[in-house]
């Protein structure tokens, strides 16, 4: 049976700043191979709106990070305003973030979860594209209902969960819910001190919890691949539960059973790094940026965003949040 999560205390949390953010637009990737990860995608009914060619300096700039030039490609959930953006870092890294003889290690993003309305049919849609998913399907009951989930590993160790249930709780919980996915929903990651993730959302970009929930399932740790039983507790944070959101993931896994994997996730390991947020003030950023090893505002075109003032902030939870605001056309 799921548990209920309950909220945090008020001493584990920061107070909550004003909200800056207008839409998380939704995960970043370091890609090893782009056409990998773009058949990946397409399968999951994402489209390419564009890309751009970065020089070493640009980099830099963008991610902090010296030595690599990149190609950059964004990719969106048509009729909706979210996606993903790929990078691939040249010369590329040797570096995976994530193994998947390992799925329960910590301090780094892990999954996208995508809605399915109808999961054997969107499973085998995707299957037929030449992804294939793990064996083990979790079936877990919450207090708002009985769900199941599937996970599928792809290209550089990045996880992609198709989520369903109830069409009534989706309703609330996604944008796009008449096709086999949705758009991306959450960027997930097991964290081992979720007060301090859950902290770093409110006083960077003033967004709050918005669902919690609590999963207690055998079923569910043979999906992980966890050694030792889980007792999930999860915070998703974002602007809204219809909107892609972050999941803050605890799996109350004793002492010693997961690895951190923060001093792996960073520019430019392969797997899911970050995500973008589209901001409203971007200023409110800049000084946490320099005082946790971000970058300092930068202007740049983001395919598929546009022309935007940028900046790169990393997280407790090992992920690399970048706030874009964007900047109006100056002949407009």
């Amino acid at each position: 049976m799921a548990t209920t999560v309950p909220n945090l205390a008020p001493d584990q949390v920061a107070t909550a700043g004003a909200r800056i953010v207008d839409y998380i637009h939704g995960p970043i990737i370091s890609s090893s191979d782009l056409d990998a990860h773009l058949a990946l995608f397409a399968a999951f009914g994402l489209r390419e709106v564009g890309r751009v060619q970065r020089s070493d300096a640009q980099v830099r700039a963008i991610w902090g990070v010296c030595g690599h030039s990149c190609e950059e490609v964004a990719l969106e959930t048509p009729g909706s305003r979210f996606g993903l953006r790929l990078v691939r870092f040249s010369p590329g890294s040797d570096v995976v973030i994530r193994s998947e003889a390992r799925g329960s290690d910590s301090e780094a993003l892990k999954v996208i979860d995508f809605y399915a309305p109808d999961l054997p049919a969107a499973r085998c849609a995707i299957e037929a594209a030449g992804f294939v998913f793990r064996d083990a399907v979790a079936e877990y009951d919450t207090p708002e209902g009985r769900f199941q989930e599937a996970h599928l590993w792809g290209p550089d160790g990045v996880v992609c969960a198709l989520v369903s249930g109830e069409a009534e709780f989706f309703e609330r919980f996604a944008t796009v819910r008449d096709r086999l996915v949705s758009e991306p929903q959450s960027i997930s990651g097991p964290v081992r001190d979720p007060a301090a993730t859950i902290e770093f959302f409110r006083r960077v970009f003033g967004l709050e919890p918005i669902h919690t929930y609590g999963v207690a399932d055998d079923s569910f740790q043979a999906l992980v691949g966890a050694g030792s039983t889980l007792k999930v507790r999860a915070w998703n944070v974002g602007t809204n539960t219809c909107e892609p959101y972050f999941g803050v993931i605890d799996y109350g896994l004793p002492p010693g059973e997961q690895l951190s994997l923060a001093e792996v996730s960073r520019p430019a390991a392969r797997g899911l790094i970050g995500a973008t947020l589209v901001v409203r003030d971007i200023g409110t950023i800049v000084d946490v940026a320099r005082g946790s090893g971000g970058t300092e505002p930068v202007e740049a075109v983001i395919p598929g965003l546009g022309l935007a003032n940028i900046v790169t902030v990393p997280a407790p939870n090992g992920g690399w949040y970048q706030a874009l605001q964007p900047i109006k056309s100056r002949t407009a």
